[in-house]
Parts: C-alpha cells; sequence; structure tokens
C-alpha cells in the first residue's frame, strides 16, 4: 500500500541494492552507478568480499557496501532494520544458527525492511499493467521465477507452483517505508531460492504485441484463458533497475541533485573508508575508517586497489 503522508516523515525513506556475488571477478560497477546515482542507503552483497567494480567510474567510492557471508545473515540483517550496532560477532553460517539466533533477538516489526524483488520487464495484456498485480510462479525447468504462466507448466508435471505474493507495476509505486530491492544480474530473472525471501515484487511492464498463446490452454489442460504476459528482453538489469529507483525516488519525495560550476552533478560526501571496495559485516566500522584514513595520508601519490585485473582509483 503507498503511503500518502510520505511527506510528512522527518527524512526520506531509504533504499538498498542486494545482490548475490558469487565470484571475485563478478560485474557488478554499472549497477553501482546507478545505485549512487539515486542515493541508496546501502549495497548489501552477499558472497565474496571483491568484486569487479569497472564501469562505476569512481561512484563505488560513493556507497557504503556491506559484504554478507549468507543469505540467513543479510535477512536478519534487514530484519533488524539494517541496524549495524546490533552486528554479530559471531557470523551466521547456516539456516539452523539462524533460526536460533533470530529468535533471541527482540526485534520490532517497525523497524523490519521489506525484500522487494525486482523480477525483470514483462510484455502482455492489461493484466501485466493492472495494480492488482500478477501471480509470480516457479519455474521448474529452469530454477527461476516467472510472470509468465506458461513458463511456469512443468515440462514433467504440467503443471503451476505459484510463490505466495504477487508482482506490481512499478508505475504503482507499492510502498510503505524503507525498501530493500534484491536484484538478479541474470536475464532470467531471480533464481527461486532467492525469490522465497522476498516479501513481494516488481516489474516494469510493456505493452507486447507479438505473444503467441495458442497452445497455452491445451498444455494446461483447462478451459480458463490464460494471461498472455512474455518476459521482455529489450532491457538491460541496470535499465530496469533505474526505473525502479526513478519510481521509488519519486514516491520518496527524494530532493533533485543540483549542478556544480563545471556542469557535473553536485556528489555526496566519499566514504572514509576508500581503500576497500566494501566492508565486511560485523567489523568494527570507527575503527576500520580510522586505519583507512592513516593508509591515505601520502601527499601527491594516487592509491590504487587491484582486485582481479581490475583498478579502482581513489582520487
Amino acid at each position: 500500500m503507498q503511503d500518502d503522508n510520505n511527506h510528512e516523515r522527518q527524512s526520506p525513506p531509504r533504499h538498498f541494492l542486494l545482490m548475490h556475488n558469487p565470484s571475485k571477478t563478478t560485474h557488478l560497477g554499472t549497477l553501482l552507478r546507478c545505485a549512487a546515482a539515486f542515493r541508496a542507503h546501502q549495497v548489501l552483497i552477499v558472497g565474496h568480499d571483491k568484486f569487479n567494480a569497472q564501469g562505476s567510474f569512481g561512484s563505488h567510492l560513493y556507497l557504503d557496501i556491506v559484504a554478507f557471508p549468507s543469505w540467513e545473515c543479510v535477512v536478519d540483517y534487514l530484519k533488524r532494520g539494517a541496524n549495524d550496532d546490533g552486528a554479530h560477532h559471531d557470523i551466521i553460517t547456516d539456516a539452523a544458527s539462524a533460526a536460533h539466533q533470530t529468535s533471541t533477538i527482540d526485534s520490532s516489526e517497525d523497524n523490519r525492511i521489506p525484500i522487494v524483488g525486482i523480477s525483470g520487464a514483462y510484455g502482455g495484456d492489461e493484466c501485466i499493467f493492472s495494480s492488482d498485480g500478477v501471480a509470480v510462479y516457479e519455474d521448474a525447468d529452469t530454477g527461476y521465477a516467472t510472470l509468465s504462466p506458461r513458463d511456469a507448466i512443468s515440462s514433467k508435471e504440467k503443471k503451476q507452483k505459484e510463490l505466495p505474493h504477487k508482482s506490481y507495476p512499478i508505475h504503482t509505486r507499492p510502498f510503505s517505508s524503507d525498501v530493500c530491492f534484491l536484484l538478479s544480474k541474470d536475464k532470467r530473472g531471480l533464481p527461486v531460492s532467492h525469490a522465497r525471501i522476498c516479501d513481494s515484487y516488481v516489474h516494469v511492464p510493456q505493452i507486447c504485441f507479438d505473444a503467441d498463446d495458442s497452445d497455452t490452454d491445451a498444455q494446461l489442460n483447462t478451459q480458463e484463458k490464460i494471461p498472455r504476459i512474455i518476459q521482455s528482453t529489450l532491457l538491460e538489469t541496470a535499465t530496469i533497475y533505474s526505473i525502479v529507483l526513478h519510481h521509488f525516488s519519486a514516491w520518496a519525495n527524494y530532493n533533485e541533485r543540483n549542478f556544480a560550476e563545471n556542469q557535473k552533478f553536485i556528489k555526496d560526501t566519499k566514504s572514509n573508508m576508500r581503500r576497500r571496495l566494501c566492508r565486511r559485516y560485523g567489523e568494527n566500522i570507527t575503527t576500520k575508517a580510522k586505519d583507512a584514513n592513516n593508509d591515505l595520508q601520502t601527499e601527491g601519490e594516487l592509491i590504487f586497489e587491484q582486485s582481479e585485473g581490475v583498478f579502482a582509483s581513489d582520487y
């Protein structure tokens, strides 16, 4: 539900970006540039604490990027309102310990940050634009979540498996508070294992003219008409993410950035932890920032960080 009293908040709602980082060479630069442009509060990555920053053009230096060792750990972090003060010293490593530690945390539902999965761009009939939302299914053959009933038909069982939450077109702006957007770099969308941790989903709707669903009813062996929904390949992941952030920042009443004298946008303050691409969850922030500042005292020297052949210049 959209919050009509959003203007009464002392500060605008925050938005987070959550992504999987399975490799030290995962290319996140373009997405980080989008997150910085729209003032993301934090970027949360699950997996490695190093990544390929090429394409960010230094914008990653303006972001607070936090690396988590597991999905259970980042879900717990968001349940507590993304509060670093309550970070566990013993990092959660499996689902069993996550359930045990979560039960001992006195977390309020008011502070909980919902996870909204970005389903991708889809074309279709009027249903894809409806504020009532569309069902999200598990594609048993690929292991990814989909909005297309045709793709959700299992080649073995010939039936669909629906996830508990719907996906809403982004122009309806179904927000009410802080939001953590879960984004997949894979063009097929969110893996089912990741989609299951989401509280809701959003998608970018498009008009579809060339869909052929003549055999959909036959495949489902039912007389019920199946909505025509097809995943679009016209938009890349960074473009879809930017469209989502445009609607969120407009809903949240973010101030538009101003131009400096050199006709470039005025940027935010750089993070003190500039020598590292990100920090690990549970680290002492003050200590690490102090150590980073001490390392930057060399006058006239450009500091570079090399990560698997990719340089992130710090200047």
